[in-house]
């Protein structure tokens, strides 16, 4: 668990901390909705997995498949796979994105908001 000070606004409704690595970023995640909207179908040139910590998130694919995970269920995206993701419930994610995400390490260091989830360094 991040300690609360730790976290900074993403966007309204979500919170996040970020932790650069070598060769990988941790992103931790806090989705409260309805005030965080949805994340938009998007892609990354980076590897993406993670595990749901609390709370649900339901995955969405550009096939129209989706996929619900609960606290405890870990995931992988390869590279350029679009997704999205809608909340029903607060929810905690701890995302990995290996090699690092450096627009998301600059933002979060830079202390960047934005009005809704807004995907940057990928494709929507």
């Amino acid at each position: 668990m991040i300690p609360r000070e730790k976290l900074t606004a993403f966007a309204p409704g979500i919170q996040w901390a970020v932790l650069p690595g070598d060769g990988m970023t941790l992103v931790y995640w806090v989705f409260e909705p309805p005030a965080c909207g949805e994340v938009p179908l998007h892609d990354h040139v980076v590897a993406q997995g993670g595990v749901v910590l609390e709370g649900s998130i339901h995955l969405r694919y550009a096939d129209g498949s989706t996929s619900t995970l609960g606290a405890g269920d870990c995931y992988t995206l390869a590279s350029g796979v679009p997704h999205g993701a809608t909340f029903t419930e607060r929810c905690v994610v701890l995302d990995v994105f290996a090699p690092n995400r450096v627009e998301y390490e600059e933002r979060f260091a830079a202390g960047a908001q934005a009005d809704r989830f807004v995907v940057v360094g990928g494709s929507q």
